[in-house]
């Protein structure tokens, strides 16, 4: 009868320790099911994050490109043109300011330029002396 106990007793020790690996097996089966389901909403998630992203950065590449196509076409942007601009601006009195909001420039820019036109000046009337 020893016998028989030993083997109902490591039979008995067998299907639970069975039992136990199953419940764990199926417990990391879950787990790993909502782990699953998680990554998949963070990926879709993800996804719509980048495409609003990208969206909306080629939106406003696209506002910028049209914009300074615009500016470009309503003003001419060359050096002897903002020059005469600046000068006769100055002269009728508006501000360094006033001037540099305008023409969409520094400050400093503007100052240079009247200190240019200035120095052109002052040559032109050197020169009619001689």
């Amino acid at each position: 009868m020893s016998v028989q106990w030993i083997v109902v007793t490591v039979s008995g020790a067998t299907l639970l320790l069975l039992g136990g690996l199953v419940w764990v097996h199926v417990q990391t089966q879950a787990a790993i099911e909502r782990l699953d389901d998680r990554v998949a909403h963070l990926l879709a998630g993800l996804s719509l994050l980048t495409d609003t992203t990208e969206g909306a950065l080629r939106d406003v590449a696209t506002e910028i490109t049209r914009l300074g196509a615009a500016q470009d076409a309503a003003r001419p942007r060359t050096r002897a043109a903002t020059q005469r601009r600046v000068a006769s601006a100055a002269r009728r009195g508006r501000t360094v300011q006033d001037i540099a909001a305008t023409e969409q420039v520094s400050e400093g820019e503007v100052r240079l330029r009247l200190q240019l036109d200035k120095a052109a000046k002052e040559r032109a009337n050197h020169a009619s002396m001689r």
